[in-house]
């Protein structure tokens, strides 16, 4: 897709708003040559890479008495990869409107070969699993999970967090037009796409609202939208020196958000939910007010606004629906907010009194707020609904088909252990790649059932090798956090993977080896250009792996041949042997960074990868630990410099010596040394650390 390069946007602390930006094409075809330039007022993102969000994204559709034709219509939009789910509150009475829904989604899965989760608001067994998971605030007196627009999209946040999908967005089921439909969810892949922070939200802003009453007219914009955006922007210009307009999506039905973002969210009930979302950003991240959550202020985050090609259809539901559910609670968030000073105030009452049947009124209400998602206990959630799941999910039983093993969530208080360790020179011994010594410790831990994942700069096809040798049946990373490997199930629970490799389901993270030899090709060559111009700079001997022979990577690791073939087999790194002086080895190294590349020193080889991290692929699959066995601790064992992101980001990072009995420096959150080199620090941690702990 093709879409208007960046335009202006407006900063707030930690907050920024970008410009709504056109879509130019809908589909811009194979990616272009090489030599062809995109001009500077156009940015393009590729098809493989909007799948690649696609897959990890829930639709989230609201459904009450629609007509079933045009959801019929809106079902066909949606993306193959995306997951549907679907939210009805639809009556049960005469006519059991919900029963059809569920039958025309169900026919349509079967026929398309797809998977949604269908389920009503009303239902009583989602309603307790809420409540046992700690969330009562989206729950009426009745027990029951109350009516409203926002109680039904934080229901849909809770499935997509339950999904294990990393994107959650939200599309209307009135629209008469398919393919608008199709455009919004490549809306939100895009805006993901573009966006640099991982707490992002994307807003789609209708070229045209056509509306069905009488004759056929087009509007730019909604009226209500016009309002709400009109005091968005008084508030965000109240904030700084000059006015602006950059809000024009402040009612955005049709719009998406990261899960990390949408999950740490207040929510307004009812139809605020839009405008509410655009104001806990701005209350709880800006920096305006007292900031709680670091980490996200650390990233940042950002709104990114779209324009559709396609108008938005529906049918007209008359002007007292519009200001009773929509304008009044719209505006009431921004007047009650900590952010709305005087001048802000004045000018919604002022707003307010001059509509027809409001201007008697002098009270604005206070809206109901709703807590973060986060809040709720999700292990919990996911062990009490996982039972009600063949009711639920279309086509009957599809997602549990993967479901193999008995839930195993700890009880409160309780929590599981999580082991993971780098090879080379921690397991493994650093001259003879012997794990002989380890092996008592091994037998203990497979004893425990504690899952014990490799995590190292070896290929799948090395770290299969001693896993069947070891028979450990775990998830492994490979290549530095270049993929995360899972067997097929291992996790009862559904995840977003994205292909599947014999036995394994593959979540990769890292950017494919294709891409990296040829980036590296010019960067290699543009290093060699420069130390030859040099002076000062000494000769050098650059070889990689993929330049090499199985005989030559064996004789140069001193692996076996069946070793060095299989750490020739790389899918998201490069392995480069360099030989020189410090200055030149540092310019090879500088030009592989600017070519946007990065590297890691592993004691012999230099491990080149698009940025593979070691820690956030141990991140990714903690959240899959935890929605399956509740509570964990993680420890994480190593030697090198190479290990800091992995020993930084679990519980207890733990340390074994490097030859010479010397452990390795670097900064560390209460690190634990341990004596022994390679899998004799191995089997003491083990034994001394992570078994007596309770």
């Amino acid at each position: 897709m093709r879409i208007e390069s960046l335009r202006p946007a407006e900063h707030l602390g930690n907050v920024t708003i970008h410009g709504v930006r056109r879509f130019l094409e809908l589909d811009s075809g194979a990616p272009s040559l090489p030599h062809l330039q995109e001009s500077r007022e156009v940015e393009m993102v590729d098809q493989q890479a909007i799948s690649d969000v696609e897959k990890k994204m829930a639709i989230i559709l609201p459904i009450k008495d629609e007509d079933l034709k045009v959801f019929e219509g809106v079902l066909s939009g949606i993306p193959h990869d995306c997951l549907m789910i679907v939210i009805s509150n639809s009556s049960k009475q005469e006519v059991d409107n919900f029963k059809n829904e569920k039958d025309i989604v169900s026919r349509f899965c079967r026929i398309t070969h797809r998977q949604a989760i269908v389920v009503h608001q009303k239902n009583p067994e989602l309603a307790g699993a809420i409540a046992d998971a700690g969330y009562p605030e989206l729950l009426g007196k009745d027990g029951l999970i109350r009516s409203g627009k926002a109680e039904g999209m934080i229901l849909g946040i809770i499935l997509t967090m339950f999904s294990g999908r990393e994107y959650v967005g939200f599309i209307d089921t009135d629209n008469y037009i398919p393919g608008a439909v199709w455009e919004y969810a490549k809306h939100f892949a895009t805006g993901f796409n573009l966006a640099q922070s991982p707490y992002s939200m994307v807003r789609v802003l209708w070229k045209y609202k056509p509306k069905l009453v009488g004759d056929l007219y087009f509007k730019r914009w909604g009226r209500v939208s016009e309002v709400t955006n009109k005091h968005l922007n008084h508030l965000i210009s109240s904030k700084g020196k000059f006015e602006t307009e950059i809000i024009k999506t402040g009612n955005a039905g049709e719009h998406a958000m990261s899960i990390e973002l949408a999950k740490r969210l207040t929510y307004g009930t009812g139809y605020a939910v839009e405008t509410k979302e655009i104001m806990s950003i701005l209350e709880q991240f800006s920096g305006i007010l007292p900031i709680e959550d670091r980490e996200v202020a650390e990233e940042g985050v950002e709104i990114l606004q779209t324009e559709t090609i396609n108008p938005h259809l529906h049918e007209d539901k008359g002007g007292d629906h519009l200001i009773q559910d929509m304008l009044l609670p719209s505006l009431a968030v921004i007047y009650h907010s900590p952010l709305a000073d005087e001048s802000v105030k004045k000018k919604i009452e002022n707003q307010l009194a001059g509509i027809e049947g409001l201007e008697n009124n002098p009270e604005i209400p206070q809206v109901k707020l709703i807590p973060p998602p986060q809040k709720m206990d999700l292990a919990k959630f996911s062990a009490v609904i996982e039972k009600y799941l063949p009711q639920m999910v279309l086509p009957d039983g599809e997602l549990i088909s993967r479901v193999a093993r008995p839930s195993r969530l700890p009880s409160s208080g309780q929590f599981k252990k999580v082991i993971y360790t780098d090879l080379d020179g921690t397991l493994l011994s650093p001259l003879t790649y012997s794990y002989s010594t380890a092996l008592d410790a091994l037998r203990l831990l497979k004893d425990k059932e504690l899952p014990l994942v490799f995590c190292s700069a070896k290929t799948m096809g090395e770290q299969d090798l001693y896993r069947n040798e070891l028979g450990i049946k775990d998830p492994f990373i490979t290549e530095n956090g270049g993929a995360i490997f899972i067997p097929k199930d291992y996790f009862r629970l559904p995840f977003a993977y994205d292909r599947v490799a014999g036995n394994y389901l593959v979540i990769e993270l890292g950017m494919s080896y294709k891409d990296i030899r040829h980036i590296l090709k010019k960067a290699l060559a543009e290093a060699c250009t420069e130390i030859e111009n040099s002076e000062r700079a000494g000769n050098i001997f650059i070889t990689s792996f993929g330049d090499m022979s199985v005989e030559d990577v064996s004789r140069l690791t001193d692996l076996n041949l069946k070793q060095a073939e299989l750490a020739k087999q790389r899918e998201y790194s490069e392995t480069v042997h360099i030989e020189g002086d410090k200055r030149s080895t540092n310019i090879v190294l500088n030009h592989i960074q600017q070519n946007g590349l990065e590297y890691s020193f592993g004691g012999r080889f230099y491990e080149v990868t698009g940025g593979n991290d070691k820690g956030k692929a141990i991140k990714v699959l903690n959240e899959l630990f935890r929605l399956n066995f509740g509570n964990i601790h993680t420890f994480g064992l190593g030697d090198s410099e190479n290990d800091y992101s992995m020993l930084e980001t679990v519980d207890s990072p733990i340390l074994v010596q490097r030859p010479g009995n010397k452990w390795h420096k670097m900064r560390l959150r209460n690190p634990s040394y341990v004596r022994g080199v390679g899998p004799e620090g191995f089997s003491r941690a083990v034994t001394d650390i992570i078994l007596p702990m309770e």
